[in-house]
């Protein structure tokens, strides 16, 4: 019976090496993806939320290692308000030009734990990106909970940030007497649906 359960013990323990080893296929499931930003006008502290928007890109875990480049067409956001949603996009985001009509965020090596893969614990982490917003690429932290990892299953994640305007040399939006705050916080949903090798 200890021989047994020992050899299972040994085989769970090779599953997850390989598993780590290789590098696993990923789909990155736009079609259920979806990208939100939440900016606070003022006077009134309103609400200003954008949505509609989905994620498209590539994502890879290799050697305990996971790289992403994630794109969003910035010409989707939808605020509930068609008028505020073209001053937005043509006199701020000014997607209209090439240059400014996608998003792009880039993670590079983000370790994930060994522990991760064998746990089915949800996973919290900080990671450090570069994003290209408004034709300008720079430096940002986020947060990023990636779901219960189970065999050749889907791994929800839900990825956080704040973007500073200034930064990106985006004017602050104002709009029908409401001004928005210059930091916007942004929430990206993507499944990854995971098949092992």
């Amino acid at each position: 019976m200890k021989y047994s359960k020992l050899i299972i013990i040994v085989l769970t323990i090779l599953k997850s090496t390989v598993l780590l080893a290789q590098a696993e296929k990923i789909v990155v499931d736009s079609k259920n993806s979806a990208v939100e930003f939440m900016a606070i006008g003022s006077p009134s502290a309103i609400k200003i939320k954008g949505e509609k928007a989905k994620v498209d890109g590539v994502v890879q875990i290799e050697n305990n290692k996971l790289q992403a480049i994630l794109k969003v067409d910035l010409n989707s956001f939808e605020t509930g308000m068609e008028m505020r949603d073209e001053h937005m996009k043509e006199n701020y985001l000014q997607t209209d030009r090439p240059e400014n009509k996608i998003a792009q965020l880039e993670i590079k090596n983000l370790s994930i734990p060994t522990e991760y893969w064998k746990n089915n614990k949800e996973l919290n982490l900080d990671f450090i990106g570069d994003l290209t917003l408004h034709n300008v690429k720079k430096s940002i932290v986020g947060k990023i909970i990636l779901s219960p990892y189970k065999d050749n299953s889907t791994i929800n994640t839900t990825s956080e940030l704040k973007v500073k305007l200034s930064e990106y040399k985006i004017e602050i939006p104002s709009f029908a007497g409401i001004t928005v705050a210059e930091d916007v916080n942004i929430t990206v949903k993507l499944p990854l649906i995971i098949t092992a090798k």
